[in-house]
């Protein structure tokens, strides 16, 4: 019998509009469910409400003055006007008192595009300014804090970074000193920021006081294109948004996308900035083959009929499947390899932290660095395979009888995790390597591949918390980069002579795996952008 007791809803207008809201909302909670715009610079929905920017001021029946909605509760039969002339007025004269000593350097500003004092002045204010540019408060600019530049000139002191270095990542480091017009914005220690959460200060700061020196000059936002995609850095799989220029195909940032149930509006610097890697110097553009010591660039068709070749006698091969693949990837491999006779797979991952499912700086980030180990596990027990660990793999290894070890879909340039799996491997045995980055620890490889990255490939991955989740390409492939679909594909055909077919992975998601994980039928473009919860693994 459910002991859950229904809240009673109240019943609150807001601009001719009724709502029925919980009674611990908020005016502007409501509001925003009503699909209501109420302008704010203070009022974020991951931190505790401020109510300093008084930007959000509403109409209230019975008040005897107006009310910063942020901080005003709901009662039954409350009716509110936002944008009655009165409420008007005060929003206007709060954007005047926000902009009275802000810096004329909107055309040099990055964030330019995504300014809410651009947005609302042009809304709310289109006055004339009564303070001359040489009257203005001048204020340091353009210090280097780290990871951020930070231009005290342009604060309007909305205190949404100080809540977040004091209430998200708890180490307290930005303050603001001073009083009245010589308020000022900076490190209590005149220091750099000092934790790894530093990127979303430049997210939810409103202006462009905080801004992340990696983007910092790079593009005009308003030359990119956004896609929703997922992280891929560790097993947390926090919500994306990644902007790309549509005209070179180029990646130029990682934002969070705002999931409560994954990772808030939050990510770490980490899946923010280690996306350079994939333009990176030791990125494999071409198949290499390894021979006396010497690296020769090779083709693709060349690999798949060694590999093809290979395959006429299964029992000597062993496939290693990282957890970095796609369920889509590793379903498909494995469905594959299993048709030509493979009989041996084995899961590459850090063994010692997959079983974690809370992050250890208690903020966002796990210590197993690969997304999918769920997801590899879940993909396993439908197909009904067993996988080998690294223990399993050096008992193979035992019995002599292994000639070629496979690894495939291994990303990024921080896979020390991996190494485990090369080193068990004896000299006599060859190793072919599906990888992003040409790293030392591939050296012991005869054949390195060059893999596609998070950011070129579609699919689901399964995160820690058992969350099944959208990937979704933002970028072509880079050179000869080639996903898990395109590698079985060749490799069945022993040649390179036809081209993959595309959308595979809708395909296999359609057909195969949504109604085992789901439980029904799931269209792939109709799935959740904020991903399902599964049942518990039995």
């Amino acid at each position: 019998m459910s002991t859950d007791v229904a809240v009673k809803k109240v019943s609150v207008t807001i601009d001719d509009k009724k709502v029925e809201v919980t009674p611990d909302k908020t005016v502007f909670q409501a509001a925003v469910e009503a699909g209501i715009f109420v302008p704010h610079y203070c009022y974020h929905p991951d931190l505790s409400i401020a109510g300093v920017c008084r930007m959000c001021l509403v109409e209230v029946d019975n008040a005897p003055k107006l009310q910063i909605s942020c901080n005003t509760p709901v009662r039954d039969g409350m009716v509110v006007r936002t944008s009655s002339d009165k409420a008007r007025q005060a929003q206007k004269g709060s954007l005047e008192l926000h902009l009275i000593n802000h810096p004329v350097d909107c055309p040099i500003c990055d964030k330019a595009g995504e300014c809410k004092l651009q947005d609302f002045y042009r809304e709310f204010g289109l006055y004339k300014s009564r303070v001359e540019l040489e009257d203005k408060v001048h204020k340091p600019k353009a210090k280097d804090i780290g990871t951020i530049v930070l231009d005290a000139e342009r604060c309007i002191l909305c205190t949404r970074c100080t809540r977040f270095t004091h209430e998200v990542t708890h180490t307290d480091e930005l303050v603001i000193v001073n009083r009245g017009n010589r308020s000022e914005l900076k490190t209590y220690d005149d220091g750099p920021l000092r934790n790894d959460y530093t990127g979303n200060l430049a997210d939810i700061c409103p202006v462009g006081a905080l801004t992340a020196r990696d983007f910092r000059f790079q593009q005009r936002v308003w030359f990119l294109e956004k896609k929703n995609s997922v992280c891929t850095m560790c097993a947390r799989g926090c919500n994306t948004t990644v902007s790309v220029n549509p005209k070179t195909k180029k990646l130029y940032r990682v934002e969070p996308r705002r999931n409560p149930e994954v990772n808030k509006s939050w990510i770490c610097d980490t899946g923010r900035w280690r996306y350079h890697y994939v333009y990176g110097e030791s990125r494999l553009r071409t198949p290499e083959k390894i021979s006396d010591g010497r690296v020769l660039e090779s083709t693709w068709h060349q690999a798949f009929g060694e590999m093809k070749r290979a395959l006429e006698d299964p029992s000597g091969i062993v496939i290693g499947l990282s957890t970095q693949l796609t369920n889509e990837e590793i379903l498909e491999l494995v469905l594959s390899f299993k048709e030509s006779g493979v009989k041996h797979f084995v899961r590459i991952v850090d063994e010692q932290v997959i079983e974690e499912r809370s992050p250890w700086d208690g903020v966002l980030k796990h210590r197993d660095h690969t997304p999918n180990a769920e997801g590899f596990a879940r993909m396993f027990s439908m197909m009904n395979t067993k996988f080998l660990d690294c223990a399993g793999l050096a008992a193979l290894v035992g019995e002599g009888n292994l000639r070629h070890a496979w690894f495939f879909g291994l990303e990024g340039e921080d896979v020390s995790w991996a190494s485990r799996f090369v080193e068990a491997l004896p000299e006599g045995v060859s190793l072919t390597l599906h990888a992003t980055s040409r790293l030392p620890i591939w050296e012991r490889a005869q054949w390195l591949l060059p893999a596609a990255s998070a950011f070129e490939k579609s699919g689901t991955m399964v995160n820690a918390l058992g969350r099944l989740q959208r990937l979704q390409a933002a970028i072509p492939r880079v050179s000869l980069a080639r996903d898990g679909h395109a590698v079985a594909f060749g490799v069945q055909r022993g040649a390179d002579r036809d081209a993959a077919p595309e959308a595979r992975h809708v395909d296999l998601f359609e057909k195969l795996i949504a109604a085992p994980l789901l439980g029904r039928e799931q269209v792939w473009k109709k799935l959740d952008p904020m991903g399902v919860a599964l049942k518990e693994r039995s």
